[in-house]
C-alpha cells in the first residue's frame, strides 16, 4: 500500500511519476548527456538540469566535455565509465523531484572520492521523501531511520543502526565483517571529500569538438553517398557457386521467353484462318493450332517449373550464404568500429534483416524473369520485323517513351530506397533501445516519449513514400497508356498497308501480338525496377561491410602460438587515445611490469584509464605509442584468438546471454564440449552451484535477455563461474565483486583468491577491500601512475592511496 492505498487500485502511469529509481546498472539511452537527464521528467530547463548535475557530482566532469552536456553518451552509454553513467542516472533521477527515491545499490560504481560526495547528494535529496535504500555496503546506509534485514525473503531484523549493533544479531555480524564500528566512530570526524580536479574522461564520445555543431546529420548523409556504386555484374558473381542452379534455369527462362513469340504466329494463324470458306479444311486446321496450344502449354508448365525452382534455390542458398558472411564480418570488426554510431544495432540488423533480402531482389528468380522478357523482346521484333518492317517501326517508336518512363521510376526509386534505409535504421535504434531497456522507461514513465520519438522518425519514411507513390503512379499510367496509344496508331497504320497491299491481315496480326506481348514484357521488367534499385542500394552497404577489413583480426591465423602463456605482462610507455576521440588522451606513457603468478590492482578515480588498460590487455585496440608485452612478446606479434584464449575477465556490469544456466557458463570455453560435472565443479568454486541446486529447472534455467530473471549478484557469480572454466593464465577483474552482498562478497573473494593461485591477475577494483592483499597496487592518476606499492607501503606513502582507504575505513 501507498498512502493507505493498495497500489493495484492506483493508476499506474500517475503512480510511476511519483517515483525516482537509481539502479544497480544503470541504463542510459543513445542519446545527449542533456537528453538522459531530460528523460527524469518533461518541461526541464537547462538550469534544472544544471541544479540536477551539480546535486549528482556529475556537473564538473561533464563540463570538462569539449560539448558538456551535449555530449553523447554512446549506444547503452558505452562512452561513459561506470561512475559517470551512475551520476548521470543519479541526476536523471533528482530531477523528477519524487516523492519516493529508490536507490537500488546507486553508489556500487562510483570511486571512494565520488562515493563520498555522491552519498552526501543522497542523503540531501532524501530530505523531505520517503527513500528505499538496498544496500550491501552498510557505510552507505548508517543514517538510515530504519534498517530493515531479510534473509530467505522475510524481516528478520528491523531498527537504527545502534539499536541494532546492541542487538549483536545478523546486522551486527555484517557490520562486523565490513568493519562498520571503525567506520561510525570516523563518521562525526570525517568531512566528505570533494572530488578534487579529476579528470573524468569518457571511454570514447563521437561528437564533433565545436560545441556549436552538431555533424551527425551530415556524417549520415556524407556516408550515403560515399558507399561504392555496385554492378550488376558484382552482384551476380555472389551466385558464381550455384551456376548449375542458375544454368538450368537460365536456360528454362529462355524457353519461356520464346513461347509468346511462337503463340502469336500461331494466333495470328487462327484468327485469319475464319476467312476460309471450306469446312472441312477448318476443322483439321482447328485440331492442328489447339494441339500447338497444347503442347505450348505442356512447354510453359515444365520449364516455367524448372525456371522457379532453380533461380528460387539458388537465390535463397545466396540469402543464408551473404547472412552468414555478413554476420561473421561484423563479428571481426574492430572494437572501435562499433563505437561509431554509424554502426548501431538498429543499422547493423537492418543490413541483416532488410538488405541481405533486398539482394535478391536482383539476383534469384528476377534474372529468371528478366531473361524470359529479354528473350520474348527479342523474338518479338525479329518476327515482326519479318512480317511487316513499317508497322513495327512505327509501333517500336512509342518503346522510348516506356523506357524513358523506366528510367525515371528507377532513379526516384533507388534515391528513396537509400532514405528509408537511414530512416529504417534510426527507427530501428529507437525500437531496440526502448525494447531492451523498457524497465527504465516504464520507471521513468516516459512510454509516450519513445512512442513519439518513434513515430516522428517514421514521418520522414512515410513522406518519402507517398511522394514515391506519386511518381510511380504517374510513370506506371504513363507506361500502360502508351501501349494503347499504340494499339491505336498500329491498327490505323495497318488497315492503310493492307488496303495498299504492302501487308496480309495474318502479317498484321502477328506484327501487333507479338509487339503487343513484347510491351507487356516490357511493362513486366519496369516493374521489377524499383527492386533492383533497392538490391543496388542493399548490395552497396553489405560491400561495404565485407570488404571492410580489421586492424586487429581476431579471425586470422596469423601470428604466433606460443606452446606456453608464463603469464608476465608489461606496458612499456604505452600512450593511448579512443579512435573516434582522438582529441583525449585516456593513457601517458605508462610503464608497468607484473611478473606470473602475481596479483595487481589498479585503483583510482572514474575515467583515469582503468578500465582502458584491460581492453588493451585484451588487445580490443593497440597503442598509439609503446607495447603491451606478453612474455617479452608484443602483443601486435601473436595470434589474437590464442592470445583472447589465456584470458579470461569478468566485467562490472556482466553479460549473459539468453540462454540457460549450463550454457551460459559453457560458453566461457568453446573448445570442446563442456560436461556438466566441470560446471557444476566451476559453479560451487564461485558460490553459486547451492542457488542453482535450489532452482526448480536447476541448472537448464533460463536466464532470460541479458540475465533479467537474476540477480546482479547471482550474475555476477554465473560470470565468474564463466570465467574459471576457461582455466586461464591471465585473470581480470574489472570490479569483479562491486554488486555482491557482504556474505556473497566474502565466499567469491575467497573462491577468487583460490582462483588466483599460479594465475597472473589484474583487479580494477573502487573497493580497497578487496585489493588489500595484492602483490602489487597501482594508483591511475589521468591516465598516469600516481605511486604504486602494497598495501601497507602505500598507506606509509600517506598520499592519494591513503587519503582513499580513510574514506573507505578499510585499515
Amino acid at each position: 500500500t501507498v498512502d493507505g492505498n493498495d497500489i493495484r487500485t492506483l493508476n499506474v502511469q500517475h503512480y510511476r511519476e511519483h517515483f525516482g529509481v537509481v539502479s544497480q546498472e544503470p541504463i542510459l539511452f543513445g542519446t545527449t548527456i542533456n537528453n538522459n537527464i531530460k528523460y527524469g521528467r518533461d518541461s526541464v530547463t537547462d538550469e534544472d538540469i544544471e541544479k540536477a548535475a551539480k546535486e549528482a557530482n556529475a556537473y564538473d566532469f561533464i563540463m570538462e566535455f569539449p560539448r558538456k552536456f551535449n555530449t553523447s553518451v554512446g549506444e547503452k552509454g558505452a562512452q561513459m565509465s561506470g561512475g559517470q553513467k551512475q551520476r548521470i542516472a543519479i541526476a536523471r533521477a533528482l530531477i523528477r523531484n519524487p516523492k519516493i527515491l529508490i536507490l537500488d545499490e546507486a553508489t556500487s560504481a562510483l570511486d571512494t572520492e565520488s562515493e563520498s560526495v555522491v552519498q552526501a547528494a543522497l542523503e540531501k535529496a532524501s530530505k523531505g521523501r520517503t527513500t528505499i535504500v538496498i544496500a550491501h555496503r552498510l557505510s552507505t546506509i548508517l543514517r538510515a531511520d530504519m534498517i530493515v534485514i531479510l534473509k530467505d525473503g522475510m524481516v528478520v531484523e528491523k531498527g537504527t543502526h545502534a539499536e541494532l549493533m546492541e542487538k549483536q544479531g545478523l546486522y551486527y555480524s555484517l557490520a562486523i565483517s565490513q568493519d562498520i564500528k571503525k567506520a561510525d566512530e570516523q563518521m562525526e570526524s570525517m568531512a566528505y571529500s570533494t572530488e578534487k580536479n579529476t579528470s573524468s574522461i569518457p571511454l570514447c564520445s563521437v561528437n564533433s569538438t565545436k560545441p556549436d555543431t552538431d555533424k551527425s546529420e551530415d556524417s549520415i548523409q556524407y556516408k550515403e553517398t560515399s558507399l561504392p556504386e555496385i554492378s550488376l555484374l558484382k552482384i551476380f558473381k555472389l551466385n558464381k557457386s550455384e551456376w548449375p542452379s542458375v544454368v538450368l534455369g537460365t536456360l528454362a527462362s529462355v524457353l519461356n521467353g520464346t513461347v509468346h513469340p511462337v503463340f502469336s504466329i500461331i494466333f495470328a494463324k487462327i484468327v485469319t484462318m475464319f476467312e476460309n470458306d471450306g469446312k472441312a479444311s477448318l476443322k483439321h486446321d482447328a485440331e492442328i493450332y489447339s494441339m500447338i496450344f497444347v503442347i505450348l502449354g505442356i512447354i510453359c508448365f515444365v520449364s516455367y517449373f524448372i525456371q522457379g525452382l532453380f533461380y528460387g534455390r539458388a537465390g535463397e542458398i545466396l540469402t543464408m550464404r551473404l547472412r552468414h558472411l555478413a554476420f561473421k564480418a561484423m563479428l571481426y570488426q574492430d572494437i572501435s568500429w562499433f563505437d561509431d554510431k554509424e554502426n548501431s544495432i538498429g543499422a547493423l540488423t537492418t543490413i541483416l534483416a532488410i538488405d541481405i533480402a533486398q539482394i535478391q531482389g536482383a539476383t534469384g528468380s528476377r534474372v529468371g524473369v528478366l531473361t524470359q522478357n529479354a528473350t520474348n523482346m527479342g523474338l518479338s521484333v525479329i518476327i515482326s520485323f519479318i512480317y511487316g518492317w513499317e508497322m513495327t517501326l512505327l509501333i517500336l517508336s512509342i518503346a522510348p517513351v516506356l523506357a524513358l518512363t523506366g528510367m525515371i521510376e528507377t532513379a526516384a526509386m533507388t534515391g528513396f530506397a537509400n532514405k528509408d534505409k537511414q530512416e529504417l535504421e534510426r527507427a530501428g535504434k529507437i525500437a531496440t533501445e526502448a525494447v531492451e531497456n523498457v524497465r527504465t522507461i516504464v520507471s521513468l514513465t516516459r512510454e509516450k516519449a519513445f512512442e513519439q520519438m518513434y513515430e516522428e522518425t517514421l514521418q520522414t519514411q512515410h513522406r518519402n513514400a507517398l511522394k514515391k507513390a506519386q511518381i510511380i503512379g504517374i510513370c506506371y499510367a504513363f507506361s500502360h497508356a502508351f501501349v494503347y496509344f499504340a494499339y491505336a496508331a498500329g491498327f490505323r497504320f495497318g488497315t492503310h498497308l493492307i488496303k495498299a497491299g504492302r501487308m496480309t491481315p495474318e502479317g498484321m496480326f502477328i506484327v501487333f501480338t507479338a509487339i503487343a506481348y513484347g510491351a507487356m514484357a516490357i511493362g513486366e521488367t519496369l516493374v521489377l525496377a524499383p527492386e533492383y534499385s533497392r538490391a543496388k542500394s542493399g548490395a552497396a552497404h553489405l560491400f561495404a561491410l565485407l570488404e571492410k577489413k580489421p586492424t586487429i583480426d581476431s579471425y586470422g591465423q596469423e601470428g604466433k602460438k606460443p606452446d606456453v602463456c608464463e603469464g608476465n605482462i608489461e606496458f612499456r610507455e604505452v600512450s593511448f587515445f579512443y579512435p573516434c576521440r582522438p582529441d583525449v588522451l585516456i593513457l601517458h606513457d605508462l610503464s608497468l611490469s607484473i611478473e606470473k603468478g602475481k596479483t595487481v590492482a589498479f585503483v583510482g578515480s572514474s575515467g583515469c584509464g582503468k578500465s582502458t588498460s584491460v581492453q588493451l590487455l585484451q588487445r580490443f585496440y593497440d597503442p598509439v605509442k609503446g607495447q603491451v608485452l606478453f612474455d617479452g612478446v608484443d602483443a601486435k606479434e601473436l595470434n589474437v584468438q590464442w592470445l583472447r584464449s589465456q584470458i579470461a575477465i569478468v566485467f562490472q556490469e556482466p553479460v549473459l546471454f539468453n540462454c540457460s544456466i549450463a550454457e551460459n557458463i559453457a560458453y566461457g570455453d568453446n573448445s570442446h564440449v563442456v560436461p556438466l560435472n566441470e560446471i557444476k565443479e566451476v559453479a560451487n568454486a564461485a558460490n553459486i552451484h547451492s542457488f542453482i541446486e535450489g532452482l526448480p529447472e536447476k541448472y537448464d534455467t533460463q536466464v532470460g535477455l541479458k540475465g533479467t530473471q537474476l540477480s546482479g549478484g547471482q550474475k555476477q557469480r554465473l560470470a565468474i563461474a564463466r570465467a574459471l572454466l576457461r582455466k586461464p593464465k591471465i585473470l581480470l577483474l574489472d570490479e569483479a565483486t562491486s554488486a555482491l552482498d557482504n556474505e556473497s562478497e566474502k565466499v567469491v573473494q575467497h573462491a577468487l583468491d583460490k582462483a588466483r593461485k599460479g594465475r597472473t591477475c589484474l583487479m580494477v577494483a573502487h573497493r580497497l577491500s578487496t585489493v588489500q592483499n595484492a602483490d602489487l597496487i597501482v594508483v591511475l592518476h589521468n591516465g598516469k601512475i600516481k605511486e604504486q606499492g602494497t598495501h601497507q607501503e602505500l598507506l606509509k606513502n600517506r598520499d592519494t592511496y591513503f587519503k582513499l582507504v580513510n574514506a573507505q575505513s578499510v585499515q
